[in-house]
Formats: structure tokens, C-alpha cells, sequence
């Protein structure tokens, strides 16, 4: 009896009811399978430590198993390499991946050596690295920080231990630490901005390359959460270059360059000025390399 069309829709959603089911119960059986067991964790990170030389980056795919990568070869991965500005500066990738996912830091450059593990794969990535020349975040205490009136008046910031530390309030200051930007973790110069006042922060001798990395974000969730206002960084590389990077809740971790060949093997002074005109709650993280 054929089935008539008030009835129809029913049956086509009570299938696809069926269907759906059918499919997770499948993926629940299955996927257990696939997953990589202990042994596999153990024998790649065995074949990357047999490998490994300093300098070198490691890294999961897909990215969720990161924390189960950092059980196994954690101690290979300092902090400084897990909160790095980006993935330009490693000539030598270690990639430990699953399913036949990739990892982004992968996916340029010759692969050299490739081997199963049960479940996983185990791929050094080998190309060409940029040198990097000076990094602003490593040399944080080179720095100068001051806070720039309305008025033009410069208030100094001096060291205070592990920050520079303005006058007036203890949330205006200058430090290095890991951050929170779109839930990635990563070491930058930490900057709150602060009301009707720039936050100038000048590096006098940098050496330049051709490239200047920056890296910006608002750190902190909740922060991200309790305000919306833009944070504008502007960068001023000796007397030819000044350009200006805005910030805003949504923005992800995302390296930007700026052309400084005209300056390549020169000294100059690179200032980086922090600006909101909305400040509460925007607690402003960068970091920076000047590349060869």
C-alpha cells in the first residue's frame, strides 16, 4: 500500500533517526580500535628521541593529542619552543600523527624519515628555517617602557623585578609571560592597556633582518568575555618604517610581517606603542622577532 505523503515525512525522519544511530553505534565500536595504545606512544617517542637534535620542534596531529604527546616527550619541548611566536624558526620538524591527520608546522619542507608505530606515524619534516636575529619577547629586559601621557608627557616605567612597573596603578606594567589567545598558549609581552595613555615599550639596538614578525592578542578568556574594545599596537622601526596592527576579541594568534630590507644588517631602535580607546579588560599580549 503506497504510503501517503502526510505520512512520508515521518517515516523519512524516523529513518534517518535509525540511520544516524547505526552510525554512531559503529564509531563507538570502532574507533576504540584505531586509537594508538601505549606501546605506540612509547615506540615513536623511543624513534624521536633516537633522532632528535636541539633546535628541533615536535609536534601531534591533530592537535588534541598534543597533551598526550607532552606525557611522552614533554621534556624535549621546552617552553619557549610550546609558546613559540610561530613555526618559521625550526629547520627540523618531528611530526607524531594519527588517523592520517597533519600537523600545520608540517606541512612545508621534504619529508626525510617516515615509519609506523601501530596507530601512529612518526615524520621528520626537514627545510629551510629563518634565522632569527633578535627576539623581542626573549630580550624583554632590554627594553624601555614608559607611559605616554595625553599630554605628551612621558612617565618612565622602571624594572620592578619581573616587570616594569608604572606609577599610579598596579595594572599598568610591562612583562614577559605564556598567554591565552584563542585558547593556544603562548610566551609574548604581556601589556594591559591602559586609559587616555599610550604604553610605549622601545627596544634602542636592534639588529634587523628582512623580516619583522609580530604576533598580537587579547590574553585571558574571561577578559575577552568582559569587554569588547580594540587594542591598536603601532611599530616604529628607526625613522622609515611605522605601521599600525589593530586587536580585536575574535582575532586568533596570527603572525604578520613587516618588509625591513631597506634596513637588513643594520642597528635601529623598534618601538612598539599599545593604545585602546576602550581599555578595561583588554589585556594586550605581542611578541616579535626581527628575521634574516
Amino acid at each position: 500500500m503506497p504510503i501517503s505523503s502526510a505520512i512520508r515525512p515521518r517515516v523519512v525522519a524516523g529513518a534517518a533517526v535509525v540511520l544516524l544511530a547505526l552510525v554512531e553505534t559503529a564509531v563507538a565500536l570502532i574507533a576504540p580500535s584505531r586509537a594508538p595504545k601505549p606501546e605506540d606512544w612509547q615506540a615513536a617517542a623511543r624513534e624521536v628521541r633516537a633522532g632528535f637534535q636541539s633546535g628541533d620542534l615536535i609536534v601531534a596531529a591533530p592537535a588534541w593529542a598534543d597533551p598526550i604527546l607532552r606525557v611522552h616527550l614533554g621534556d624535549l619541548i621546552p617552553a619557549e619552543v610550546a609558546g613559540r611566536l610561530d613555526d618559521e624558526r625550526f629547520a627540523r620538524v618531528w611530526e607524531v600523527s594519527q588517523r592520517g591527520d597533519r600537523a600545520a608546522a608540517a606541512r612545508r619542507g621534504q619529508v626525510t624519515f617516515e615509519r609506523r608505530f601501530g596507530a601512529l606515524t612518526v615524520r621528520r619534516i626537514e627545510r629551510p628555517a629563518e634565522a632569527v636575529l633578535y627576539d623581542f619577547a626573549a630580550r624583554w629586559d632590554d627594553a624601555r617602557v614608559a607611559r605616554r601621557e595625553a599630554s605628551g608627557t612621558a612617565v618612565p616605567c622602571p624594572r620592578a623585578g619581573d616587570r616594569f612597573q608604572c606609577p599610579g596603578s598596579a595594572l599598568n606594567y610591562v612583562r614577559r609571560q605564556i598567554v591565552e589567545v584563542d585558547t593556544n598558549l603562548h610566551q609574548a609581552l604581556l601589556v594591559p592597556a591602559v586609559a587616555n595613555a599610550a604604553v610605549v615599550v622601545e627596544f634602542p639596538a636592534v639588529t634587523l633582518g628582512r623580516t619583522l614578525v609580530v604576533a598580537t592578542g587579547l590574553h585571558n578568556v574571561w577578559m575577552r568575555k568582559e569587554a569588547q574594545g580594540s587594542v591598536s599596537l603601532r611599530i616604529v622601526v628607526g625613522d622609515r618604517i611605522d605601521t599600525t596592527l589593530t586587536t580585536e576579541n575574535e582575532d586568533a594568534w596570527t603572525p604578520r610581517r613587516i618588509d625591513t630590507s631597506t634596513l637588513a644588517g643594520q642597528t635601529a631602535a623598534v618601538r612598539f606603542e599599545v593604545t585602546a580607546p576602550e581599555p578595561r579588560a583588554r589585556l594586550f599580549a605581542f611578541a616579535a622577532e626581527a628575521r634574516q
